[in-house]
C-alpha cells in the first residue's frame, strides 16, 4: 500500500504550486501578463495629474476674487472700470494702461501710439512674493538694457507683431536664461487700431499663486533721447540707476490701482 504523501501525487504538487502563485501575488512579485495593454494600470492616463481637484489654478489660493474682463481686442479698455486704470509717465499721447486679475489669471491691456511700429514691445517685470527690493536690471532689447528698482522674478512681454520671422517673441521670461527664452508663450490681442494691446498671463505662468508681486513696465520706444514710453508707474526711470518707482500689489485685497502700494 502507498504511503499517504505518495498517493497524493500530481494533486499535491498542483496544491503546492498554487499556494506559492497566491502567495508571490500577494508581495506583489507577481509580473503582469505579456498579454496586458501598456496602459492598462490606472496611472498611465497622461491626464491623470489635470484631473486632481487641487491642480486647478486657483485651488486653495488666497488671491481675490478681483475681476475679469472679457478681452478679445475690440475695445479692450473699456471693460476695466476706471479704478483699474494705471496713470503713466513718458505718454505719448493720449496713451492708457488697465490691469485687474481673478483668481485665474493676470489682465494687462495698454493703449499707445508705439504700437503702430510692429516691434515696440510692452514689458511688465514683476516680482513674485517679493522680499527686500534689490536693485537689478532687465531684459536687453534693441541695444537698450532697463534699470529695474527690484529683481523680477518674471517678464511679460508683447508686441503687435509677435513673429519677425525668427519665432514667435510673446510670452512669459525668466531670468534664468537672461530673459532670452520663453518660459511660457502668450497670445496677444491688438485692436483693429494697431494701438491696443491686451493679455491675459495665467498665474500657473507666474509660479502658481502669488500673493504679492513688485511690478514696473514700460514700452521699448528705442529711438533716441525716447528710448522708453508708457511707463508705469509714471516714476519709474528705466534709463537711470536704481530704476525709480515701482508698485507693491496685495493680490490677496481688493483690485483698484489706488489701493496699491507706491514706493
Amino acid at each position: 500500500m502507498p504511503a499517504i504523501g505518495q498517493a497524493c501525487g500530481s494533486a499535491c504538487r498542483a496544491l503546492r504550486n498554487a499556494t506559492v502563485l497566491l502567495a508571490a501575488c500577494a508581495r506583489g512579485n507577481m509580473a503582469a501578463p505579456d498579454a496586458a495593454p501598456p496602459d492598462a494600470a490606472p496611472d498611465a492616463a497622461p491626464d491623470a495629474f489635470v484631473r486632481q481637484p487641487d491642480a486647478r489654478p486657483d485651488a486653495g489660493c488666497a488671491i481675490s476674487e478681483g475681476m475679469t474682463p472679457v478681452l478679445d481686442g475690440n475695445g479692450d479698455e473699456a471693460k476695466y472700470p476706471s479704478a483699474q486704470h494705471v496713470a503713466l509717465g513718458a505718454m505719448m499721447g493720449s496713451d492708457d494702461a488697465a490691469i485687474a486679475w481673478d483668481r485665474t489669471a493676470l489682465y494687462i491691456t495698454v493703449t499707445s501710439s508705439a504700437f503702430t511700429g510692429a516691434y515696440e514691445p510692452l514689458h511688465v517685470y514683476l516680482e513674485t512674493n517679493p522680499g527686500t527690493a534689490v536693485p537689478s536690471q532687465g531684459k536687453e532689447y534693441s541695444g537698450l538694457v532697463p534699470q529695474l528698482a527690484f529683481t523680477p522674478t518674471y517678464l511679460i512681454a508683447v508686441r503687435r507683431v509677435s513673429d519677425s520671422g525668427t519665432g514667435a517673441y510673446d510670452g512669459v521670461y525668466t531670468p534664468a536664461a537672461t530673459w532670452t527664452t520663453r518660459a511660457q508663450p502668450l497670445d496677444a490681442l491688438v485692436s483693429s487700431d494697431q494701438q491696443t494691446l491686451s493679455v491675459a498671463v495665467p498665474w500657473t505662468a507666474l509660479g502658481g499663486c502669488p500673493t504679492h508681486v513688485r511690478l514696473a513696465a514700460h514700452v521699448v520706444h528705442a529711438v533716441s533721447g525716447n528710448e522708453w514710453k508708457d511707463l508705469a508707474p509714471a516714476t519709474t526711470t528705466p534709463w537711470l540707476a536704481p530704476g525709480g518707482g515701482y508698485y507693491e500689489i496685495d493680490l490677496t485685497g481688493s483690485t483698484p490701482v489706488a489701493g496699491w502700494s507706491l514706493f
